[in-house]
Formats: structure tokens, sequence, C-alpha cells
């Protein structure tokens, strides 16, 4: 088989849906002369053609590969680590073409190794990189980048219940509505069973149930645990970079090795530090609740630094979902015989019954769930020729804000951070094609980080000007033995120009210059980790890297 052909994903990195906004009414001394009923009612007929003709109505079938396959999906459902993702890849491996969907690009890596390991040729594919492999059988990426045009065998969705996800969740829709397999399987948590046939039902398809159960049961622990007791074999969840850090640097100076997994580490330092905490090279394991997805770790106890996080707005307690999901990763089936959860006891006063309540509970689904979609390269073209409009945030306001679905079973992302990428590229590189200002809105850039942002328009200026992105210029302002935070951000700089590369043939380039410095900062990461010193240091106040 050959590897799939690269499809764009609708969007990348979207923020959290929100509510629509409604314009308030304009005071009753200013109010606007009314505008013609005529004009109104035929503004609203051309939306409404519109939707129709974008397929808002019949989404399903805006997939034509998926609806003419007939699908078989089954749903392997369970807790974590009841083997339902074993099973999953034992039935992958069989496929003469398929395809491994996961959350995060690290679950891709891993995903190529499991199948490699069965002696099944598999390629990679991921936002910022695509490796394809000779006589490849089986491809392994991120769900957001789904092709829905080839046909496979085999397909599998990984952790299927991130359909709820605000920011993501869009997502698992069009992988779980739109991937060409003739055979499906969909592995989740059984809170999301019902909302993911009732979006299969919609594409006239039903789904067949095959449980899992975890070979041992998590206690809970009836006391929370002191850091100066903590043991080998015990995991550490914090809920931010700077708590894992600190906590990390507390737990080495009582004499352990640690390993530390957060977010803004890189997939392979991620996995290294997995694997050094897997074969006892390390003790304690401090992380974010970023091992509450997938990673396979020999851990004993997991114990919870807090019961609340940090959303992006407020601080607000865990949902049952997360501490089930995170309280699961003790006691690995193989390991160890048994697992346990409880709290540190530095953690909040009351911890302890909050996380108890937490895990008495089942998991539910979001009362009155919808699923989200995005728009696509197509549904912004057709805006902009039938309204003859040319800004990208105009013609993503139309698909947000004033487009009508399918209101019973889905509703538009309200992608709030790609709106206004949107309205910057207007203004700063609005000689680009409109496609291309849509690719770039989907890149992954935090508008809140300054010096990223920064980097970014430069690029797609320069683009815009010369057809030529310009020279990295990042390259000479950090090494590996910069600072950790400096490191770090400087590979999501790596990651964000090798994902335009990907994307923007011949504008960028520099790619091996660009991968050199990208391994370069994993290995610095990597020795600061490795090293007894303290790590975590207040963040400087510099524009720079």
């Amino acid at each position: 088989m050959k590897t799939p052909a690269l499809l764009l994903p609708p969007a990348s990195l979207p923020e959290p849906s929100r509510a629509r906004r409604v314009p308030a009414a304009p005071a009753s001394d200013a109010r606007p002369p009314a505008r013609p009923r005529l004009s109104r009612e035929a503004e609203r007929a051309r939306l409404e053609h519109l939707a129709r003709d974008l397929g808002f109505h019949g989404y399903p079938d805006s997939f034509a590969a998926a609806r003419r396959l007939g699908r078989q999906v089954t749903l392997y459902v369970g807790p974590p680590n009841s083997g339902k993702t074993h099973a999953a890849f034992e039935r992958l491996a069989q496929a003469t073409a398929g395809a491994y969907l996961a959350p995060l690009r690290l679950l891709a890596l891993e995903g190529r190794d499991r199948l490699e390991t069965r002696g099944v040729p598999c390629s990679l594919l991921t936002g910022e990189e695509h490796v394809p492999v000779p006589d490849a059988r089986v491809v392994s990426s991120t769900v957001e980048m789904v092709n829905t045009r080839q046909a496979i065998d085999v397909a599998v969705i990984d952790e299927a219940q991130m359909l709820f996800d605000p920011d993501r969740g869009w997502a698992w829709t069009q992988a779980i509505v739109g991937v060409p397999a003739r055979e499906l399987i969909v592995i989740c948590s059984a809170y999301a069973v019902e909302a993911i046939r009732r979006l299969l039902a919609v594409c006239g398809e039903a789904a067949e149930v095959r449980e899992f159960e975890r070979k041992q049961h998590v206690q809970l622990l009836k006391a929370p645990v002191p850091l100066e007791a903590l043991r080998a074999g015990d995991a550490v969840v914090a809920f931010s970079r700077r708590e894992v850090l600190m906590l990390r640097d507390r737990i080495a100076q009582q004499g352990h090795r640690v390993s530390v997994i957060y977010g803004a580490l890189p997939p392979e330092v991620r996995r290294g530090e997995a694997e050094r905490f897997a074969s006892g090279q390390t003790q304690v394991l401090v992380a974010t609740d970023a091992i509450g997805m997938g990673l396979n770790l020999p851990i004993r106890r997991v114990l919870f630094s807090s019961v609340t996080k940090f959303d992006g707005e407020a601080d607000r307690d865990l949902t049952e979902s997360e501490a089930h999901q995170i309280a699961g990763r003790a006691g690995r089936y193989g390991l160890h015989d048994e697992g346990h959860a409880g709290v540190l006891r530095e953690a909040e006063q009351g911890a302890l019954r909050v996380l108890r309540r937490l895990l008495q509970r089942q998991p539910e689904a979001p009362p009155g769930f919808k699923a989200r979609v995005a728009p696509t390269a197509w549904h912004v073209q057709t805006i902009a020729e039938r309204l003859g409009r040319q800004r990208l945030r105009q013609v993503l306001g139309v698909f947000m804000e004033q487009l009508e679905l399918d209101n019973e079973h889905f509703e538009v992302a309200a992608l709030e951070n790609m709106l206004e990428l949107a309205d910057l590229l207007d203004r700063n590189a609005g000689a680009l094609d409109l496609t291309d200002r849509f690719v770039y809105a989907q890149a992954p850039v935090d508008p809140d980080a300054t010096y990223q942002l920064e980097h970014f328009l430069a690029w797609a200026a320069n683009h815009a000007r010369s057809g030529r992105a310009g020279a990295p210029g990042f390259l000479d302002e950090v090494d590996g033995h910069s600072r950790l935070d400096r490191m770090e951000q400087a590979l999501r700089l790596c990651t964000l120009w090798l994902w335009l590369d990907l994307r923007f043939e011949g504008v960028y380039g520099h790619v091996d210059a660009v991968t050199a410095l990208r391994d370069e900062l994993n290995r610095g990461i990597e020795r600061q980790l490795k090293s007894r010193r303290p790590l975590w240091q207040h963040p400087r106040r510099s524009r720079r890297v």
C-alpha cells in the first residue's frame, strides 16, 4: 500500500467552543435605519442556499468515500489498562491497508513502534512531519491528519471520548464520520458510547460494542502520602509545568532519581523520560495529566498533588473522567499485581475526600452534547465565491456565526484562535491567496505568545511579498546549553517552521538545519532533566526566545 496522501486538517489548535455572540441592540436614540424587509429576506435565503450547498444539513454525505463503503464499526470500550488498545493493534496488524489515528504525536510515534514490533511496515504522518516507509501497509498519524478520500481495510481511532473536548472535538467528529475504512475500530470510554452511536446513526450506520475489563482494580489509599514517604514506582501528578518542576526539585533533593513529563516537552523527550522510569533508571515520575493518555508505564501508585487545575480561564475541580483517566494509570497489567491512587499530604485540604467522590462516580457525557464541526478549505472557497468576500476573517465569520447546521446533531466549532490569526493575516499578509491564508490560520500558534507570533507573521508577510519565508533567524539564538524554558520555546518555533514547510513546498526550506537544531535541543533538555541540579527558574522577562 502507498502511504495515504497528505490531507490538511480543517483546523489546528482550536480554542474552546464559546457561545455565539449576539450583538446588543443599539440605544433607542442611535438606532440605525431599518434594513428593507426584502433585503433581509434575500440575505437569509442566500445563506440558506449556501448552507444547503455546503452540505451542512447532510454533513456525513460530504464524506463520499466513507458513505460508499458500508462500514463495519466496532467500539472497543473499557477503562484504562483494560487491554482494548492492545486488541485493536492486533487487528490492525493483520490489515493489508490500515490507519491508526492518535490524539497526540507521542502516541502516533508509539503506534508506529507497536506495529513495527509486530513486523508491520508503518509510515508516520503528523502535523509537522511525514515519514513514508517503503511498502508500508499502515500509516500511524495524528487524528487531525485523517485521509478521508482513500479507502482502506481497517482504521483505528483512539481515545474517542475526546469527541467531547471543546478544543479538538471536531477532529474526532471528522474521523468517526469520514474515515473510509471497511472496518472501523473506535477505542473509547464507556461514557462516550451513546454519543458515538448517535453520530454513526446520522451516517446510517450501527456499531457493535466489545467490552473490556481491567485485570486489576485501582485501590484508593486511606491517607495522604507525604513527599518524604515516596518510593520506587510512584507517579506524582501536578497540573502545570511550574508545579511539575518544583516537585521534581524537592523530590530530587531527597535522593530520588526523577523523570518528568509535561506538555511543553517534545514527544521524543517525553518518550525518553518514560523509558527511564520504566527501566528503573529513575524511581519516581512527576508528570502532568499527560500520563493519562496512552503511555504504558509501570506505576504502582498515582498520587495527586492537587485535585484542581487551571483550564485556561479559571481554576476548577477535576472532572470524573479526568480523575478516572489519571488514576487508571496505576497497576499496569503484567507489570504490577495491583495499583493504588491517592493524594499527597501537601495537597489542598480535603483533597482525598474530593478524589474519593470523583472515583466513586462514573463519568458522564456532557448534557445536550452536539458534535462539533470545523471549516475545510472547500467551505472557505465556496463562501468566498458565493458572497464575493476575500478577507479570511469575514469568510470564517460567516461560517461560524451565520450559517445553520443540522442543529439536532451538530454545532459549528467556535474557533476563536483561528479567527484571531485570520484577522492578523488579512492585515499583514493579505496578498496571499485566501486558501493560503486559511492554511496559515490553522498553524500551531498561540496568539498570546508574542515572540512566536512575531516570527509567524514575519514569515507569512515575507511569503506574501517575495514567495519565500526567509531564513529561520532563531537558529542562532539558542543551543543545547541554553535555559530550559528558552529551549522549549525554540522547539515550538522548530515545530511551527516544519509544520509550515510541510504545507508550503519551496517557501520555507532549511529543513535539515531546523531538524538539527530540534535534535540538539532535545538532547539539551534530556541532559538537564537527568541532572541533579534544580530545574525550576522564574522566567526572565525577555522578548527573545
